[in-house]
């Protein structure tokens, strides 16, 4: 109950900030008529209504797309969107939309059938054959007696019990006993309602996606850590296919119904200057010859343009929302320029972006200012608008945007959220590679920056904790200077590579003081979290970490090995093994960490086995351990494998002296203690053959212990009488917070990694006994760059132009 009763709580102290003003009296009908060439069916129209709220846009379209793509063409289909009802009590609601079920039979007239459908279902079967089912003496169908989120409803059996006076004031569970009790529920087959789990190719017709922190379109990431959905890429197909066939619910031939009025009736908003300064920072980035104003400040609004740049922009225009609905007014520029968009129908601001974008050649600044006022069209929540920008992004993924939403306060500082996204600006982007001072981190950043092609600068990120407390509590408070430690300072980078939790931090600092321009690309368990951004996170798969779209899921860590580097340093370092010997061994120790242990009895024990491999072998060996292997280990394994053995001890000071590259590009076979993935992934990318020696796990501590009881709490799901899948909620939630903020993380699954990399074949258990073999060639650093760049393109490598661009927001109801 604690996010319900936190919206409840918001809502009578803010007001009900997530929804627009709840005053519709009636329905949003979006009609699908017969198409084009095809004799019209004489039956009657499918009649659905779908239960919905702004925060399910995205939902919303997908719903109406599954039901194009597999409706009879020959026959009408009336999808009504009941959102914003007047009259309800919503705050008490887990949705925005739990009772409106219950007026159909009202809005419907009282007369024929209706389908009601939840936003988070889509159909793969035509919606037609659950509307003409046989009914006999029921008023309703439904999976259950106790699950009305898809039923076939018999309006004049159920206006009766089920009506707009009933709905505003009884429970729903009230009013589905009152079914029960009439006698009027009947069975529908399961396959019109298969929630999540349940969806069986090829048999089900509907896929509800009912398990509110799994939807993969995750509406309200302020409430919920979502999970993977196993039917996840059933409605992520879906969504792309209309993304393809560009397709909105409402657009600039046919807006919603208040469109033309809200259009013609903007205002200047407030802080006119802010407004202008972002676009003047874009402005200077960009260096548009070309501008659009798009807004509500018609009086100045080419003498502010003109005042902003006057130089970086030589043609400039401004336009309001209404021309955008002219098919003839459509010329592109460099730049468009977006505010007001807060007093349009929260229905038209997805087609709307998607024609501001196809005007904009290069780049687009939005700014919004929220209302919070109670006859607000548009949700008052930033996430929301960060939501319909990163949509409408990913359909143009060749243009730069950037998003500031204020909230201006009676009392206090107005609040500011920046973001960015789709193409870099630059071709040569400015890049960043904040470097840690663990050297497993360092070769992770390094590995990224040099994949990605791109010229960079690194910044050494030393071992001074408090240096970097008190600078990153200076910045908190706003008395940062000018620079940050570790030579951060400006002009700051469009591209910044961080890997582990401090250069994380840093890295967002930096980007807050560049006003969210930056793109940041966290790596590993505690950097890699991305939040609700357009920054990109690279984890690995056995760190059973919570997904986000915007992650990459590797099974190792990217490093610096590749074949350039390890030619340099057979080249440096030819004569680290004795001449003529085979095969060249080489023992990468590691050593105790949080979760695993190298005692010296079994540093010793391991010595003596991999000793008496190599010696099976006739071969050479050659240690070297690391900065976790501990004195004791260090000094077991010396006394172990003997005086013919190669000795390479940790060296704190070595440097570019270490010779670690020249062991790895001169040795025939790899050993790695498998504790350590960067490790695992610098012998892997060699391409020779990899032994793996697991070390046993340490006997858990007190935090060890807390985190495994948080991630099992998180973990735990709680089931209401449908079967159903509750909700995260108290415990669960604030665990499931907990580790999606990385402050507990789950154990890593080292024994799941290491048989992904013997199932690949690029790796082998050590088990006293080696021999040599060919190991597939491993290219992972490299897909993950060319996932990068795709999810990052710099400027003029898209493959799609404004020329070329998908349609604009194709309605297709009539």
């Amino acid at each position: 109950m604690a996010i319900r009763s936190r919206r409840v709580l918001t809502t009578f102290v803010q007001g009900d900030l997530r929804h627009a003003c709840a005053d519709q009296t009636g329905t949003y009908c979006i009609r699908l008529t017969p198409r084009e060439g095809v004799v019209p069916s004489a039956k009657p129209p499918v009649r659905i209504f779908m239960g919905t709220e702004a925060v399910q846009f995205r939902a919303e379209r997908a719903f109406v797309w599954s039901i194009e793509r597999v409706r009879d063409p020959a026959r009408t289909y009336e999808i009504h969107l009941m959102r914003d009802l007047a009259g309800f009590e919503r705050r008490l609601w887990l949705t925005g939309f739990t009772n409106y079920r219950f007026v159909i039979p009202e809005l419907a007239g009282g007369r024929g059938r209706a389908i009601y459908n939840d936003a988070d279902q889509i159909y793969l079967s035509d919606p037609a054959r659950l509307f003409d089912l046989e009914m006999g003496e029921a008023g309703v169908l439904s999976i259950n007696d106790r699950d009305t989120s898809v039923m076939l409803i018999d309006c004049e059996k159920m206006r009766p019990l089920w009506n707009g006076a009933a709905a505003r004031r009884t429970g729903n569970r009230e009013l589905e006993k009152r079914m029960r009790e009439a006698g009027l529920w009947a069975d529908l087959d399961d396959a019109w309602n298969a929630r999540d789990a349940e969806y069986v190719p090829d048999v089900s017709h509907v896929v509800h996606y009912t398990t509110i922190h799994s939807q993969p379109w995750r509406p309200t990431p302020q409430d919920y850590v979502y999970r993977a959905n196993p039917a996840e890429a059933v409605w992520t197909r879906i969504d792309r296919e209309a993304d393809e066939a560009g397709f909105q619910l409402f657009g600039p031939e046919q807006p919603s119904p208040a469109f033309r009025q809200r259009a013609g009736g903007i205002h200047a908003e407030p802080e006119a200057a802010a407004r202008r300064a972002e676009i003047q920072r874009l402005a200077r980035d960009a260096a548009p010859e070309s501008l659009l104003y798009c807004g509500g400040d018609e009086a100045g609004t080419r003498a502010s343009v003109e005042a902003i740049v006057p130089r970086a922009a030589r043609r400039i225009a401004s336009i309001d929302f209404t021309a955008l609905t002219d098919p003839v007014s459509s010329e592109t520029v460099d730049m468009v320029a977006v505010d007001g968009l807060a007093q349009l129908p929260d229905l038209d601001i997805a087609w709307v972006l998607d024609a501001l974008f196809a005007r904009a050649r290069r780049a687009i600044s939005v700014h919004v200012s929220l209302d919070s006022s109670r006859h607000r069209s548009t949700p008052a929540d930033q996430i929301w608008w960060y939501q319909q920008m990163a949509a409408a992004g990913a359909r143009y993924p060749d243009r730069h945007w950037r998003l500031a939403v204020r909230w201006p306060r009676r009392l206090g500082k107005t609040r500011v959220w920046r973001w960015s996204g789709g193409a870099l600006l630059s071709r040569r982007p400015r890049v960043w590679a904040l470097l840690h001072y663990k050297t497993g981190h360092r070769s992770q950043a390094l590995g990224v920056a040099d994949a990605l092609g791109w010229p960079f600068e690194t910044r050494d990120l030393v071992r001074e904790p408090l240096r970097y407390a008190s600078a990153l509590a200076r910045e908190r408070l706003g008395l940062g200077g000018p620079s940050l430690p570790g030579g951060l300072r400006p002009p700051w980078p469009e591209v910044v590579i961080a890997s582990g939790w401090l250069p994380a931090v840093m890295a967002r600092t930096i980007n807050a003081r560049n006003r969210g321009a930056s793109r940041l690309i966290l790596l590993g368990r505690r950097g890699g979290r991305v939040g609700e951004s357009q920054d990109i996170g690279l984890v690995c798969r056995h760190f059973d970490l919570p997904p986000n779209p915007r992650e990459l899921i590797t099974t190792l860590p990217p490093n610096k090995v590749d074949d350039t580097r390890l030619a340099a340093a057979r080249a440096r370092w030819p004569n680290l093994y004795a001449p003529g010997v085979s095969p060249r061994i080489a023992w990468l120790v590691g050593g105790n960490s949080a979760q695993h242990e190298l005692t010296p009895a079994m540093a010793r024990r391991l010595a003596e086995q991999i000793r008496a491999a190599t010696t099976a072998e006739s071969g050479q060996l050659a240690v070297l351990t690391s900065r976790r292997t501990g004195a004791d280990g260090v000094e077991a394994i010396r006394e172990a494998v003997g005086r013919d053995t190669i000795f390479e001890p940790w060296n704190a000071h070595a440097g570019d002296a270490n010779p670690y590259l020249g062991y790895l590009a001169n040795a025939d076979v790899l050993i790695v203690t498998g504790e350590s993935e960067s490790m695992l992934a610098e012998a892997v990318a060699t391409g020779k053959p990899v032994y793996i020696v697991a070390l046993p796990e340490r006997a858990p501590g007190v935090r060890r212990r807390l985190a495994d009881w948080v991630v099992g709490q998180a973990n735990t799901d709680r089931f209401n009488a449908r079967g159903s899948r509750r909700p995260q909620e108290g415990l669960q939630y604030l665990c499931a917070r907990l580790v999606e903020r990385r402050v507990f993380v789950p154990r890593r699954n080292m024994p799941q990694l290491h048989q992904a990399l013997v199932n690949q074949g690029v790796a082998r258990l050590f088990d006293g006994h080696l021999s040599p073999w060919t190991p597939p060639v491993w290219h992972e650093t490299e897909w993950v760059a060319q996932r990068i760049r795709a999810l990052l393109p710099a400027a003029g490598r898209s493959g799609s132009g404004a020329e070329g661009a998908r349609p604009v927001s194709r309605a297709l109801h009539g």
